[in-house]
């Protein structure tokens, strides 16, 4: 499968409609049918392939696991991942997951479900990627798959595929819209975790609204949590007293906190991953910054049996992996119009963003 047949796989995927969101208190899942149904892994798959952008040969996965960040409730990132699996799940496929995976816990997660015979691994989030790395040169018969970019400076096996989507172009288009948005030239951003995906998005953020509004003041605050709905609300709420009117979370449970902030003051927010206007009332959820994480998900099943899987892909707003949802009815007309031209020009290439990982 050439390159221009893989993006229109997510352009395609990226068509379905989402389904409708469920929380679960079950943390591993399967079939029958697929575990009867698992077909035999090629030989040696990745044997020899030790560098970023070498392909995995051909083959078939019946048994799929995940390792998520936080929880499968948190509207965001998890519950995404969650949907993917299950959209995975309904084709036929044997499932797992777990849930709120740190660090120290990473690299036994993933042995642990290569020995239990699970032959495609996802590591959701740039976090996982050293731990995926070490694990995966010695289960070279295995798939495995990070949401997010390679470590950086290291070599990795051919049978690591990594998707270093460019959210951070949602990011510029959010930064440009609350920008302009805002009455009280302040705007927020809060994140969650101290890696590379969130610093981006932070500095994208930041750029996108000096671009539209050079005298704009952004106060950023990474939380260093994903899964603390109380420090977010807190987080916000500081924001909101010291003049911030909109506020980009990009956080998951611990956003949820901030959007609660946000309804309570009356103030402005930007949703994360999903479509979140329904989380927040009176039309104060501006648009949301949307990630289709089960398009990632399910579209590597493809890659598999093509034998293009491996290495790294970087979509974004073009290819439709990336997207801003619908604006709100609070939306102005001038921020709309600023907004919807920055995302057209970074379509087109007239703006070309360089990702920028300073955590400062």
């Amino acid at each position: 499968m050439k390159k221009s047949t893989r993006v229109l796989s997510f352009l395609l995927c990226a068509a379905m409609t989402v389904s409708a969101m469920t929380g679960c208190g079950s943390k591993t899942e399967g079939t029958k049918a697929a575990d009867a149904a698992k077909t035999e892994q090629s030989e040696a798959a990745g044997a020899g392939a030790d560098t970023t952008g070498e392909k995995a040969p051909a083959g078939e996965v019946s048994r799929i696991a995940i390792l998520l960040p936080g929880f499968i409730t948190d509207k965001s990132w998890n519950q995404g991942a969650y949907e993917g699996l299950k959209e995975l799940e309904a084709q036929g496929y044997g499932i797992a997951y777990t849930e709120d995976v740190q660090a120290a816990d990473m690299e036994s997660t993933f042995r642990s479900y290569c020995e239990e015979d699970y032959d495609f691994v996802i590591g959701h989030g740039v976090q996982y990627g050293d731990a995926c790395v070490r694990v995966a040169e010695d289960y070279p018969e295995k798939y495995f798959f990070i949401t997010g970019n390679p470590p950086e400076g290291e070599e990795t096996p051919g049978n690591i595929a990594f998707y270093d989507y460019k959210e951070y172009e949602g990011a510029y288009v959010c930064g440009v819209l609350a920008a302009i948005q805002s009455e009280s030239g302040v705007i927020g951003y809060i994140g969650g975790g101290d890696n590379t995906t969130q610093a981006s998005d932070k500095n994208a953020f930041v750029e996108g609204a000096k671009a539209a509004r050079p005298d704009v003041e952004v106060k950023t605050v990474i939380t260093g949590t994903f899964n603390d709905s109380s420090k977010g609300k807190e987080t916000a709420l500081a924001m909101i007293e010291q003049g911030v009117d909109v506020i980009l979370q990009t956080c998951d449970e611990t956003g949820l906190g901030a959007f609660e902030a946000c309804e309570e003051k009356g103030v402005f927010c930007i949703g994360y991953t999903s479509d979140q206007a329904s989380l927040v009332k009176d039309d104060l959820c501006l648009t949301s910054l949307m990630v289709s994480i089960p398009t990632m998900i399910t579209s590597q099943i493809d890659i598999i049996k093509s034998g293009e899987f491996g290495g790294l892909e970087n979509p974004g707003l073009k290819e439709g992996v990336i997207s801003i949802a619908p604006y709100s009815s609070k939306v102005t007309e001038a921020a709309a119009a600023a907004a919807d031209e920055a995302r057209e020009k970074i379509i087109s290439g007239e703006i070309v963003l360089t990702p920028n990982y300073n955590s400062n």
